[in-house]
């Protein structure tokens, strides 16, 4: 493999100081370039409606957000449950869906049933013309015997250097070995994906700036240099080793509060490399806080919520108040965090706000109509015409 390092770092600089000064996005037009070179006419299409989606947030235009739902096939009694979950108790599906690589098994491999029946079902709701996709890659550390979630996270016996070897390319390590192996199964499956005519929003290396005490993935709180060095590897790996074509690429750092997450951006891989921004949210009231919104704006891309535990609206009852995020921050693409939709994270209690009052907050999102579509939604009866995407 040649790999070719990022040529982006004086943009990545430009977008930080953007951000310092505090200049806001308004006016300002996101382009429809991809990082990928020549895509294929189906991710073109889908990038398109992220750009002018966003583009209308900002500039006075008609303002809708496209609702996404992730699913863990390896918890589901079917892949996509929750995506269809949705649709039984608000009438309406999910206009994203997202699922994983590699969510964790106890096997030495990512290959599992549940993979390809995620695959399959991803798949088959952007040919059948009801929705986007999208994959995320928990992907064990490189090496692991074992794909488990556990290995998700740094390993005690992990030396000061043992990152700076997963990335040495140049020197084709034995650990820079096993990353190319574990990504080019999701390369397998991606490459799949592009022979049917789906187009993929590809979520790798999350959270890359969570700190310590939150239990930080093995690519998390690394140095940002090493950490943007992991991301081109990933990027030219599927983009030019593999040929790939039907890849928006999204980066999504953790909340950046001080407490749970730290400032993201000296991560950030470059505007070549990246697609679209995001974070990840899971603290905090239903308002939630402006400066993640406000804060990617500064990189002239598609925003999007890509993991959170709320719906976003909810109209005052006598539990809580009225609550629009939607109205407050049109996020291009705004996605809920699998059983999260009615559960609170990690448990089996129940997720008050969104389930409380017989489900208000997912009926009172997934129906927002004022004059036109707020939400656009997907399956047999969706508010936007996700055929013509195809």
């Amino acid at each position: 493999m040649t790999h070719v390092p990022s040529k982006s770092s004086l943009s990545c600089l430009l977008a930080a100081l953007v951000l310092c000064l505090g200049a806001g996005p308004a006016g300002a037009q996101v382009s429809r370039t991809l990082s990928t070179p020549g895509p294929t006419a189906q991710a073109q299409k889908v990038y398109n409606l992220l750009t002018d989606l966003e583009n209308n947030s900002r500039n006075g235009g008609t303002k809708q957000t496209i609702l996404g739902q992730h699913c863990e096939a390896q918890k589901e009694s079917y892949a996509g449950e929750y995506w269809v979950k949705v649709g039984d108790i608000s009438g309406r599906r999910p206009g994203f869906v997202e699922f994983d690589f590699g969510p964790g098994n106890y096997h030495a491999t990512y290959s599992e049933p549940y993979v390809d029946y995620a695959v399959g079902f991803a798949r088959d709701r952007f040919v059948y013309g009801e929705g986007i996709v999208g994959f995320s890659f928990h992907m064990s550390y490189p090496g692991a015997s074992v794909k488990s979630w556990e290995n998700n996270f740094r390993q005690s016996w992990m030396d000061y250097n043992w990152f700076g070897r997963v990335i040495n390319w140049q020197a084709n390590t034995a650990e820079y070995q096993a990353l190319l192996r574990d990504l080019s199964f999701a390369g397998d499956k991606l490459a799949y994906l592009q022979q049917q005519g789906v187009p993929v929003l590809f979520r790798p290396f999350h959270e890359m700036n969570k700190k310590g005490s939150a239990s930080p993935f093995w690519w998390s709180n690394q140095d940002p240099a090493q950490y943007k060095q992991l991301w081109n590897i990933a990027h030219d790996y599927l983009v030019k080793t593999r040929g790939l074509k039907n890849l928006i690429f999204v980066w999504s750092p953790y909340e950046w509060d001080g407490t749970y997450g730290g400032d993201p951006w000296n991560y950030y891989p470059g505007n070549d490399r990246v697609d679209v921004v995001a974070v990840d949210i899971y603290h905090g009231n239903p308002y939630f806080p402006a400066q993640f919104y406000t804060g990617l704006g500064g990189y002239n891309k598609p925003r999007m919520l890509a993991e959170t535990d709320k719906l976003p609206v909810r109209w005052g009852d006598s539990r809580y108040g009225t609550v629009s995020e939607l109205d407050a921050r049109p996020w291009a693409l705004y996605s809920i965090w699998g059983d999260s939709l009615v559960y609170n994270l990690g448990t089996t209690s129940p997720n008050d706000w969104n389930v409380s009052s017989n489900y208000k907050a997912i009926k009172d999102t997934y129906g927002y109509y004022s004059g036109y579509w707020r939400v656009l939604t997907g399956g047999s009866n969706a508010t936007y015409n996700w055929g013509a995407l195809r």
